[in-house]
């Protein structure tokens, strides 16, 4: 009973060290919130990058034009020569008013001058599933050899390698600037409670000489790391909420154009990873941080007392 009195007392001095010194931990917040918010950012990012990806795959067919003017029987036969190719999953055929119908539900209205075009605006074509991405390019060199009867093959294996190594760069970049900013926040937080313990030597050289435990010591810092890394996790997670939902509005009709009706995943669906996420780097930065300060803080103190033993 006294010892649990003893640590709620303890406790209650920890949340006083942060009234108390104001300044520092603010910036402990701050810099610690900031480094939260690049996380989930970057997480979010490359989420969306990887769905997006994935859509790229599953619609990653190899479009082939044959050339104008080919009769049922030439065409019949273009296909089963495509299907014959080493590597082909699927071929289907696209005619004319099919290609119209697809590019006029897809964009319902945003070009008007389609409105009323002639099937013939579009051209037929081939789309021809791969049966791995491994059999991509030799799969495309192959088509292309299907001269005269093939004018153009089309496809996006470049868009797709592109966003891969934009995937790539974003999350060594953002993970060298995590870590960075981590790096500070352990630090701020350290010195925060570094600059608290200073102020209160006394009360730890009182706690000391009743026989108080390291441990015992230790607490109202420990108290005091875990409640700003606490409230730098939650305060991080809102404002990611914030940004995040700000860019899917600004980003979304963009998004629905160019990726035929994309948008960013929802927020909730990722909540699962980041509040966890969030709660344990800031639980970990803030407690490291305070632990790590008040352990050198004792070495020091113990290293000081044992050369004055000496002389």
């Amino acid at each position: 009973m006294q010892q649990s009195s003893g640590r709620a007392f303890l406790t209650r001095m920890g949340l006083r060290n942060i009234r108390t010194n104001k300044t520092m931990s603010i910036a402990s917040v701050l810099v610690l919130v900031s480094c939260l918010m690049l996380i989930g950012l970057v997480f979010l990012s490359a989420v969306n990058l990887n769905s997006i990806l994935a859509q790229f795959s599953a619609r990653n067919v190899i479009v082939a034009y044959p050339q104008a003017g080919l009769t049922q029987t030439q065409r019949t036969q273009l296909q089963r020569e495509i299907e014959a190719l080493p590597g082909v999953a699927e071929c289907s055929y696209v005619s004319s008013q099919e290609a119209l119908e697809r590019i006029l539900a897809n964009n319902q209205g945003d070009y008007p001058l389609l409105e009323g075009a002639d099937a013939q605006f579009m051209p037929e074509s081939f789309e021809v599933t791969p049966a791995g991405m491994e059999d991509f390019d030799g799969l495309v060199a192959a088509l292309e050899t299907l001269d005269p009867a093939i004018a153009s093959v089309r496809h996006f294996q470049g868009v797709a390698a592109q966003l891969s190594a934009l995937e790539r760069a974003l999350t060594i970049l953002g993970l060298a600037v995590i870590g960075i900013l981590l790096l500070v926040s352990v630090f701020i937080i350290s010195s925060t409670v570094q600059a608290t313990m200073y102020s209160r030597q006394q009360e730890i050289k009182v706690m000391k000489s009743v026989g108080a435990a390291p441990s015992f010591i230790r607490w109202p810092f420990l108290v005091e790391g875990l409640v700003l890394g606490l409230l730098s996790s939650l305060a991080a997670l809102a404002l990611v909420f914030v940004v995040y939902l700000a860019l899917g509005q600004a980003l979304e009709p963009l998004l629905s154009k160019l990726l035929s009706g994309y948008s960013l995943l929802p927020f909730a669906r990722q909540l699962k990873t980041l509040l966890p996420g969030f709660l344990g780097v800031g639980l970990l930065t803030g407690g490291g941080g305070s632990m790590l300060s008040i352990s050198r803080y004792l070495k020091e103190k113990v290293y000081e007392n044992s050369e004055l033993d000496e002389e």
